[in-house]
């Protein structure tokens, strides 16, 4: 999952809905987003990032998004590649 991130999803098969389809059918089981959401805290912002939109759309427990957005700074801005078609992909400092 984690990997998936760092690269934007370039290597996926499918295209970019339906690679954003299967990883929010993974994270949304349960406990999946909260553990991944924990893990991600030692990864590059750009994962956070998308990782914290992606919740979004899960409307993922506020507190674990908190602790994303808060520990990304508010003027930086990420490239999400196959991600940004997210409709939280702004709102998480999507180019």
């Amino acid at each position: 999952m984690i990997e998936m991130l760092r690269t934007r999803g370039r290597y996926s098969d499918i295209d970019p809905a339906g690679t954003i389809r299967q990883l929010l059918r993974i994270l949304g089981t349960a406990g999946t987003f909260e553990r991944v959401a924990r893990s991600a805290l030692d990864e590059p912002p750009r994962v956070r990032a998308m990782l914290g939109a992606l919740g979004e759309e899960l409307e993922a427990n506020p507190r674990t998004l908190k602790r994303l957005r808060d520990s990304l700074n508010p003027l930086s801005t990420f490239d999400f590649g196959l991600l940004g078609v997210l409709p939280a992909a702004k709102k998480w400092q999507a180019r």
